[in-house]
């Protein structure tokens, strides 16, 4: 589980120049916003997700690709943005950055990967997965980032003969924030 945020706007100029590819009068391509209507019509900008165990991920935007320059961005179009989570509940920036600064704020823990039994209910087969551990033992810690927790898996993957669905992203997809505790990833995620 986790929660998703996101700009909300409703400048279509502003989303067709900074969330798009590209536009003319009659379309635009690339959109890396979505359409909405209710309860008003506006766009939805993704920009990050935060989840248990997980070092917060933001998606790469043509507008922004560290979180410095979504600040700026922010500063610069904050008379047209509102910050949003999935359930509706509005953010100021700075309530927002204390919630990105907050996530990351836990106490460590060690984890490696090992393969289980999947449950019957499931596939009834064995499934990839990391369980807590010795420091020494640590392949891998918690917050996961997800940049090790892909190049891990693989590792492991091959280590432990494992040849069941090994589904993370490639991780050069994905890059850290040079001043902050998050990573960033191309493409859409929810």
């Amino acid at each position: 589980m986790g929660i998703n945020f996101y700009f909300i706007t409703r400048n279509t100029k502003l989303v067709h120049e900074h969330f798009a590819q590209g536009y003319d009068e009659y379309s635009t391509w690339g959109e890396e916003y979505e359409l909405c209507d209710i309860p008003d019509f506006h766009y939805e900008i993704h920009i990050n997700k935060l989840s248990y165990g997980w070092k917060p991920l933001f998606q790469n935007h043509k507008a922004f690709r560290t979180f410095t320059q979504l600040e700026q961005f922010y500063k610069e179009h904050k008379e047209d943005l509102t910050i949003q989570d999935e359930y509706g509940d509005i953010y100021t920036f700075e309530q927002y950055k204390q919630e990105i600064l907050d996530h990351g704020n836990v106490s460590p823990e060690p984890r490696k990967w090992v393969v289980k039994d999947e449950p019957a209910m499931f596939s009834g087969g064995k499934r990839l997965t990391t369980e807590k551990c010795e420091p020494e033992e640590a392949e891998l810690w918690t917050p996961y980032d997800h940049l090790d927790y892909g190049r891990t898996e693989r590792l492991a993957a091959g280590r432990l003969h494992y040849n069941g669905y090994v589904g993370w992203k490639d991780v050069d997809d994905y890059h850290r924030d040079p001043e902050y505790y998050i990573d960033w990833v191309e493409g859409e995620f929810l």
